[in-house]
């Protein structure tokens, strides 16, 4: 930025009056006002290079070209030829040659990529630049090959540090407006060139001067960062008949739309066209990335590109830009222009010079061998074998089968991890048997079983409640076999007043919850839980022997644990089995994927706003998360957490004893009867579970499935944790979760078929 304000929006040279150096005494007058400045006198260079070139069936020696620049000189003073030219802002006075042999010496080595006529007629073009960054490379590369003769130059913005990684510029332009920096460096170029700038940027006051003042745009060139300047924008040109181009910097995408010959063409390509345009004034910064999404066509971006989506407004402020990749893309503009206004290329589309794929190893790389799941499917005939090895034990009462089917369904809408459904039921001579079936829980979420045997306490509860309703009574023996069998429980049932030892039924009410029990993700508000509701929640949760409730509602507090929680998110989802459990096991990404496979996480169900679900499609890729966990990034993740629980009544947490097998299943019951007790209440309860199973990996696994810096990091997070919680460790933390009030969810997660999970085999 110069200290002369006004020198900061000077960009046009000035062509110094004939009259002022008309004769030899009137030169020298001129010449001495300009004493101090630099003076660069390059007329005769010019001219000699000018026989050069009009000579070329010989090659002229030095001596023969000093010849003919005399014997042109005789009787001329050369100091009065051709233009003096100054540059206010360099304080450089130049001589140089007349327009026209300016014109032809500077133009004569396109010949004949560029014959003289078409030279000609591009120098009756106009094209116009918004956006100076992309738009700067475009724009030098426009006025070096000379394919237009005027250039409109629109950009509020200036020149910063940070913008020298791709703006071929000087320290010395620091501050000063970016389309100012641009026309002078092309006035430098070529001082012939008429230059227009609107370093206020374009507003729907100039829109159309900008296109149109001074004869209309023969093409439009789209650089700016705008999302709704770009639609405008768009929209006038279709409606003036004025082509668009664009490009992105990534992977060398390039978008033709010829609006001079399709008018009625949608603009970017028909991908907004079932966005009403009012959607796109005062675009959010949240609502912003999924419209840079359609636009771009994220899935054919680069996968550096769509990894520094995710990061922007997290580790970076914007999209990144390469130098490499706006010289490239500079290039490819002026060319498909120059084209355009010489009716050589007539078509509309996206185009991409992806140089990695142009000119890259052929070789594919050897595919990293995925663990694959240790355990079989599960196998009814070992499952009746292992339930014939069992003692009689005590005598079970026969019941109606489509009784037993409403129990064990009631029993199998019990919440378990990406709704995996870890349980299959086994009916044989009046015992029903619990199995785990470990190769559908089979996942990074379960690690030691913790949390299957969670699911199947929560089970355990449906089923004593549903039984209750049946006026029947159970009684279960956990675990017959040993914590390492995959035998979970043995289920006998009883009539009314027949029961001994049977389980008691903590709320019988609960069981009209059971179908309408939910993880509701949905946007929440913190609302009042008043001395009642909280004392009856924590009832049911504490109903358990050795269960605590833990409840906080403090909103630093909240916050803490948010953070924890948002990073052990993070950490899950870049973990490379995480991930893949994530994206391939736990989502399902349609609907009809939801409806087919009836288990997993419907991803209509997260809650999330578009430009979080935007963010989740980009992270699907291995590669994209490999270069975010490089990077440290994916800070999206832990915003979702901190935003989540923004909008919370409290957090809360259920833990047990001991850290064991039985302790977790009981753990499974509490969780149930808290969570029915909640929805009685009407409370959203949406687990934040990723810390319970993630810190057992390093309390108890000796960081299992983690690398360093992933155990390192979890060994931080859970001495952070330690310091907020009031239990000590050696326990079994069973559930955490968020309190709030919330929408009810459109949309609940689906259940196998009864017949997949149930299976009913008695002896004849």
């Amino acid at each position: 930025m110069y200290h002369n304000i006004e020198l900061n929006y000077i960009y046009k040279p000035v062509f110094i009056s004939k009259e002022r150096y008309a004769d030899k005494a009137n030169f020298l007058s001129f010449i001495e006002d300009y004493r101090g400045k630099t003076i660069l006198d390059l007329f005769a260079s010019q001219k000699k290079e000018l026989i050069r070139i009009r000579n070329p069936k010989k090659r002229l020696t030095d001596a023969e070209v000093e010849q003919r620049y005399s014997e042109w000189a005789v009787g001329k003073n050369p100091d009065t030829e051709g233009h003096w030219i100054y540059y206010p802002w360099s304080e450089r006075l130049l001589h140089v040659v007349a327009e026209e042999e300016f014109i032809e010496l500077r133009t004569t080595r396109n010949h004949y990529k560029i014959t003289p006529a078409e030279q000609k007629t591009l120098a009756e073009r106009s094209i116009g630049i918004i956006g100076l960054s992309v738009g700067h490379s475009v724009a030098l590369s426009m006025a070096t090959e000379r394919t237009c003769g005027r250039l409109k130059l629109a950009d509020f913005d200036t020149i910063e540090l940070s913008n020298l990684n791709r703006i071929r510029t000087g320290l010395h332009n620091i501050g000063v407006n970016k389309c100012i920096v641009t026309a002078r460096e092309i006035a430098e170029i070529d001082p012939f060139l008429t230059i227009e700038c609107f370093p206020d940027g374009i507003t729907k006051e100039n829109l159309d001067g900008f296109l149109l003042d001074g004869g209309k745009l023969d093409i439009l060139v789209d650089e700016c960062d705008d999302i709704t300047l770009k639609v405008k924008c768009r929209n006038r040109a279709a409606q003036l008949a004025i082509p668009v181009v664009m490009e992105t910097s990534d992977r060398g995408m390039l978008d033709v739309e010829r609006f001079d010959l399709e008018p009625e063409r949608p603009i970017f390509h028909g991908l907004l066209r079932d966005i009403p345009l009012e959607n796109f004034e005062h675009i959010s910064e949240e609502d912003r990335l999924p419209f840079v999404i359609r636009i771009v066509n994220v899935i054919n971006a680069s996968k550096r590109g769509r990894a520094s989506l995710v990061e922007v407004g997290q580790s970076i402020s914007t999209w990144p830009q390469l130098a490499s990749a706006v010289t490239l893309g500079g290039g490819v503009v002026t060319d498909v222009c120059r084209r355009i206004l010489l009716n050589q290329f007539d078509e509309s589309g996206r185009y991409y010079v992806d140089i990695e794929e142009l000119i890259g190893n052929k070789l594919k790389k050897a595919e990293v061998a995925v663990p694959g799941n240790p355990f079989d499917p599960f196998d009814v005939q070992e499952a009746i074998r292992i339930a014939d090895s069992l003692p009689v034990g005590q005598p079970s009462e026969i019941i109606d089968e489509a009784v037993l089917k409403d129990i064990v369904n009631a029993a199998c809408y019990a919440p378990s991890t990406g709704n995996d459904q870890p349980w299959k039921w086994l009916y044989r001579n009046g015992r029903l048997h619990l199995f785990h079936d470990r190769y559908r829980s089979y996942s990074f979420g379960d690690f030691d079983q913790i949390a299957s045997n969670i699911s199947f306490g929560a089970a355990y509860e449906n089923l004593v409640l549903k039984s209750n309703e049946a006026d029947l009574h159970i009684h279960a023996e956990l675990f017959p076999l040993g914590q390492e069998s995959t035998l979970i429980a043995v289920i006998t049932f009883a009539g009314n007043g027949a029961g001994v030892n049977t389980q008691p039924v903590f709320s019988p009410q609960s069981v009209a919850a059971i179908f309408e029990r939910n993880t509701n993700r949905n946007p929440s508000t913190a609302v009042q839980v008043s001395a009642n509701e909280l004392e009856a929640l924590r009832t049911a949760a504490e109903s358990v022997e050795g269960a605590r409730f833990h409840y906080f509602d403090e909103r630093e507090h909240m916050m803490a644990l948010a953070e924890i929680i948002g990073e052990c998110d993070r950490i899950r989802l870049l973990n490379p089995s995480g991930h893949r459990d994530f994206v391939q096991r736990e989502m399902k990404w349609s609907p009809a994927e939801a409806e087919n496979s009836r288990d997993g996480i419907d991803i209509r169900t997260l809650g999330m706003s578009k430009g979080q679900m935007t963010a989740l499609s980009i992270i699907r890729d291995e590669e994209i998360v490999q270069a975010l966990k490089n990077i440290q990034g994916a800070g999206a993740l832990v915003d979702v957490a901190r935003n989540s629980v923004k909008t919370a009544s409290a957090l809360g947490m259920i833990t047990m004893p001991k850290y064991d097998y039985e302790d977790f299943f009981w753990g499974g019951v509490s969780m149930q009867r808290f969570w029915l007790k909640a929805e009685e209440l009407q409370f959203a309860i949406h687990p934040l579970i990723s810390p319970f199973y993630l810190f057992p990996r390093v309390t108890k696994g000796n960081g299992a499935g983690l690398d360093e810096a992933e155990s390192s990091k979890l060994r931080d997070l859970r001495e952070k944790f330690m310091r907020l919680v009031p239990f000590e460790d050696n326990i079994a933390e069973v559930f955490l979760f968020k309190l709030a009030s919330a929408p009810r969810p459109e949309i609940k997660s689906y259940r196998l078929p009864l017949e997949e999970t149930l299976f009913i085999v008695n002896l004849q």
